[in-house]
């Protein structure tokens, strides 16, 4: 039987080391062998002002200063994981693939109620989303979603990777370098915030060279759902199951690191970004 033996969420330590409250953008839920994570989309500052990632207290305290408080990435990532599992729960008898797709879609549909009535530009005010990833295991299987950056992975007892969710952001991340920073593209430039997060961000029909580079988030946005990727994955040969947001994902990008972090998942505090890891493992 798996038992869940982690989950945590660590914030950011440019800010936590200079004593800086910043908003929270992850959020977790958990009720027994039902789980999810979101992770809110990071916005601009209040006004569109972009400021790169701070490496001194002064740069730190500014972004904190004008970073919108409370963050609306934190709410839809909150609204998301509760309501996922709120509505997984409440069909848990006959959980199928079917059953997450229609509870993701759903609280997919709850962040728009938050989105609906805001005016959008793109810029200083974009629709507040989260990637995320969920679950439910099951008469040994996992029934999951995926949409983004964020993980789920699960190991044998000798820590080989058996199985992972689709990160879709390295094709736009692909597309972005190879393709538009060719431009006159630059995040500085509002223009080009706008085409991401308007033209790219949940269009699954643009492509570049034969590939689709649309990338996925929950914005409320029927489009969304095309980049919800839906699983039914076997557990038979399965020890542990990992599921994490994108701060973690350099404690689990080889074997080596997947073991340590298994065994001292704590070792996620050392990470700089904010982070929030879940760990089931079979008893």
């Amino acid at each position: 039987m798996l038992q869940l033996i982690y989950n945590k969420r660590y914030q950011n330590q440019i800010y936590t080391k200079y004593g800086i409250e910043f908003p929270e953008e992850d959020f977790f839920c958990i009720y027994n062998n039902i789980f999810c994570i979101g992770d809110g989309v990071t916005r601009d500052l209040i006004g569109g002002e972009i400021r790169p990632y701070p490496k001194t207290e002064d740069e730190a305290k500014y972004i904190a200063e004008h970073y919108p408080n409370p963050s609306g990435a934190f709410m839809s990532s909150k609204i998301i994981a509760n309501n996922f599992v709120k509505y997984i729960k409440e069909n848990e008898k006959d959980v199928d693939e079917s059953i997450v797709k229609e509870s993701i879609k759903k609280a997919n549909k709850d962040v728009w109620e938050i989105n609906k009535n805001r005016n959008i530009d793109y810029i200083g005010e974009d629709l507040y989303c989260s990637v995320a990833v969920g679950g439910i295991i099951k008469d040994d299987f996992l029934y999951c979603f995926s949409i983004g950056d964020c993980y789920i992975k699960t190991f044998d007892d000798n820590y080989n990777e058996l199985f992972t969710t689709e990160n879709d952001h390295f094709y736009m991340e692909e597309y972005e370098e190879e393709f538009l920073k060719k431009g006159l593209y630059s995040w500085q430039d509002p223009r080009s915030r706008i085409l991401i997060r308007a033209g790219v961000r949940n269009n699954p029909i643009i492509s570049y060279k034969g590939k689709k580079v649309g990338y996925g988030a929950l914005t409320g946005e029927d489009s969304a759902m095309e980049f919800v990727k839906i699983y039914k994955v076997d557990l038979k040969n399965t020890k542990y199951i990992c599921a994490y947001s994108d701060g973690c994902m350099p404690y689990f990008e080889n074997k080596d690191e997947s073991k340590k972090t298994i065994e001292i998942p704590d070792r996620i505090a050392e990470c700089g970004s904010e982070r929030t890891l879940i760990i089931y493992e079979r008893k």
